[in-house]
């Protein structure tokens, strides 16, 4: 016989669930829950698992619980009051006679945040969260089962945390992890043995970790750095057997070095094919632009903190990229320029292969940078926006000749996702436009409305935030010249920057997509 509608599942006739062992499990089962130390226990393990799309479930997930569970006692509860049937004697027994009593317990928070965490946790990892669907089903059947909730308690609760969990996405979006599309670049030379081509390795760039591994990929041998010397290659070589690896002593521009080692005959005399970097995406920006100016292609090898660049190329490590070299796999991708005028510094003009940015913007990319190992990109980026509008001060600038006064400005090389957010990635890599963004400090209260705007989702419809694609952008600073960061690296103060597109795509070797 079927049990009534809404009746526990406790009062039910079931020999395992009379069993004292399955009775005392469940209730163990039921109190780890409580106050979210169960959700709380798992993140903090996804989190100490490395960075990735398991730490990010964990971070997504145990936002998304603590929202669910504080919709679902300050609004749900109070607004949703009802007669619950439920074992109300203190210490019941199963199988005790249901007696009713009034109580805010529409719906079950229990169900409601362990649903929550799992469904936000799905949007990171998919797979992690069908390993977790089983115990938020265990956490929520317990609640039923041990005659603390009814089965529609249970059901309201996950609709809830489903909800919730989905909202998630407004303010922080799931960011696509698949390479930027580009063209196919049927030009690019196969590299073959390597002859022809100058690869420099940036050691100053990169994290202790990454540095050792650039040794190896170089061949750097002795332990006092500054007894370094170029010894045979373990990877470079062993891809690119006559490849030219330059290791630049710290301070010297490696640029020089790779354009005079372009200029000089090879041995063989074979004429220069293609430049290569072992660094981040500073080292990677700078020989871009050379690799532009020369009309030759690029290589690039991932060894630098972040590698940005690398991971919307589709550049996973260093052996893959040495492979699509070796076999003329390319894409064509754009490469942004910013020619700087000042008062005091030489005319020049800088490269940059994923962002440019004025006022706050530089300072809130290192906060993001040093707390994004930790928190995953989308909220080291908020925490990190909020520090820095507290304490930046409003900049005075034309663009394209009219005056504004902002917080911040962003050009990024290539159209950037979302457009109604901060941007986390690009889906081309060869759209030819400039993304520019920026945050307005003249409309009253504009830091507070932008905070807002964040929080609800709304940032694309907000009269302080600017976002567009332009071909080219003039900026002109009125007042003291101002540093500008590209691709990580702050330039000397200027106060004229014309940004543009390099007029040829550069070709950049990656494995061809399967």
């Amino acid at each position: 016989m079927a049990a009534p509608r809404d009746r526990p599942l406790s009062t039910v006739s079931t020999p395992h669930l009379r069993s004292p062992a399955g009775t005392r499990w469940l209730r163990r089962l039921d109190r780890t829950a409580d106050r979210g130390l169960l959700w709380a226990t798992i993140a903090g393990g996804l989190f100490a698992s490395g960075r990735g799309p398991r730490r990010r479930a964990g971070v997504r997930g145990v936002m998304a619980a603590a929202a669910t569970s504080a919709i679902a006692h300050t609004l749900a509860k109070p607004l949703l009051p009802r007669v619950l049937r439920h074992v109300a004697e203190q210490g019941s027994q199963i199988g005790a006679v249901p007696k009713p009593s009034w109580g805010q317990r529409f719906p079950a928070t229990h169900a409601a945040s362990s649903v929550a965490f799992v469904t936000a946790a799905a949007l990171e990892s998919p797979l992690l969260g069908a390993a977790l669907v089983p115990l938020a089903t265990g956490v929520s059947g317990a609640r039923v089962w041990l005659g603390e909730r009814t089965t529609s308690d249970v059901v309201a609760g996950a609709a809830l945390g489903v909800g919730v969990a989905a909202l998630t996405r407004r303010w922080w979006p799931v960011v696509r992890h698949a390479p930027a599309r580009a063209r196919p670049a049927g030009g690019a030379p196969p590299l073959g043995d390597g002859s022809g081509v100058v690869i420099v390795a940036n050691r100053s760039a990169g994290t202790p970790g990454a540095l050792e591994t650039l040794g190896q990929i170089v061949g750097v041998t002795g332990e006092d750095p500054a007894e370094d010397v170029p010894g045979p290659s373990e990877e470079i070589h062993a891809v690119l057997p006559r490849a030219q690896v330059i290791v630049p002593e710290p301070g010297i521009d490696f640029v020089e070095e790779v354009e005079a080692a372009l200029d000089r005959p090879a041995p063989d005399g074979t004429a220069p094919r293609a430049i290569g970097v072992a660094g981040g995406d500073g080292s990677v920006a700078a020989l871009a632009g050379l690799a532009q100016r020369r009309g030759v292609p690029l290589v690039v090898l991932p060894e630098g903190t972040l590698n940005h660049f690398a991971r919307d190329v589709g550049i996973d490590d260093s052996d893959s990229a040495l492979a699509a070299a070796r076999d003329g796999d390319a894409v064509l991708v754009d490469v942004g320029l910013v020619d700087i005028e000042g008062p005091e510094t030489a005319d020049r003009t800088v490269a940059f292969v994923n962002t440019a940015s004025l006022g706050g913007y530089p300072d809130m990319v290192k906060l993001r940078e040093s707390w994004e190992g930790r928190w995953g990109k989308w909220p080291s980026a908020a925490f990190a926006l909020v520090r820095v509008l507290a304490e930046a001060a409003p900049l005075v600038v034309e663009l394209d000749g009219r005056r504004r006064t902002i917080w911040l400005l962003f050009v990024g090389n290539g159209g950037y996702e979302p457009r109604g957010m901060a941007p986390l990635f690009r889906p081309r890599l060869d759209a030819r436009v400039l993304d520019v963004r920026y945050l307005r400090a003249d409309v009253p209260f504009s830091r507070t409305r932008f905070v807002a705007s964040v929080l609800g989702g709304t940032l694309a419809r907000s009269r302080v935030y600017v976002a567009g694609t332009r071909t080219r952008l003039s900026v002109r600073v009125v007042g003291p010249p101002v540093g500008l960061a590209t691709d990580g690296e702050v330039q000397p103060d200027a106060d004229r920057f014309t940004f543009r597109i390099a007029p040829k795509p550069v070709p950049v070797y990656r494995a061809p997509e399967t």
